[in-house]
């Protein structure tokens, strides 16, 4: 995002050391050591056996470094599956707040890339706002991807629908307000003599800011406003075709 790398924030780690407090400590070591992550020196910090030992992990980590990063990821959600359920959404959220996904067991940054938000399992829901959410925290870095973002989970979660219904695919240069609407009628969300025009809109919002885009700079807002437009009319037409099998 704007080139800037990604790291976890002191904030962030802070709330890690926090959870260390009530994890065992060998489930520490076993979270770092298994990332290949070594002790380094204690920068200082609350007392206890715990939080020092999380304390060293960190500090031996040199963030800017992408393999280290990495580690680090892994390290993190090593911890989230040994931290208590009830603080799994917490540390989950502070991490999203630095720009970083939790998936299969990892942290990663988000992508930036239009391509890296395509659907193609509209089964799982769960993974449709997983996109959503990834979305909203790009809008606010870089506004002109997200909306691009976007565009591509709209088009993605169509067409994988539509190949799943058996409908012929729409053509590469199908604009993206017809191919929603093809979704749409293919699902039978357009009901006889009602043009879904409201249902239609939301793709016309996001189309249309995509194209407003290229001609002026947009702010965040605008970019939150297309996610959420993209992310409600991916989900209602997923959940439909779940439904409705």
């Amino acid at each position: 995002m704007g080139g800037v790398p990604k790291v976890f924030s002191q904030r962030t780690l802070e709330k890690f050391e926090d959870a260390s407090a009530s994890i065992v400590l060998r489930q520490i070591d076993r979270a770092f050591q298994g990332a290949d992550i070594r002790l380094g020196t204690d920068p200082g910090g609350p007392d206890g056996d715990r939080r020092t030992q999380f304390r060293r992990y960190v500090a031996s980590v040199n963030q800017h470094d992408p393999q280290q990063l990495d580690r680090l990821g892994d390290a993190l959600g090593a911890l989230i599956e040994a931290a208590a359920a009830s603080k799994e959404e917490f540390l989950v959220k502070a991490a999203q707040s630095d720009g970083f996904l939790f998936a299969d067991g990892v942290f990663r940054p988000a992508g930036t890339a239009a391509s890296s938000f395509a659907v193609t399992r509209v089964e799982d829901l769960a993974f449709i706002d997983d996109r959503g959410r990834r979305l909203h925290l790009l809008a606010n870095d870089n506004p002109r991807d997200a909306i691009d973002g976007a565009k591509e989970l709209v088009e993605s979660v169509c067409r994988t629908l539509l190949r799943l219904i058996g409908e012929p695919p729409p053509g590469k240069t199908a604009g993206l307000v017809d191919i929603a609407k093809s979704t749409l009628e293919a699902l039978e969300l357009i009901p006889a003599g009602i043009d879904g025009r409201s249902l239609q809109q939301l793709v016309v919002l996001v189309a249309g800011l995509g194209e407003s885009g290229k001609r002026k700079g947009l702010s965040p807002r605008h970019a939150r406003l297309a996610v959420g437009a993209a992310a409600t009319f991916a989900g209602l037409v997923a959940e439909t075709y779940v439904d409705t099998r």
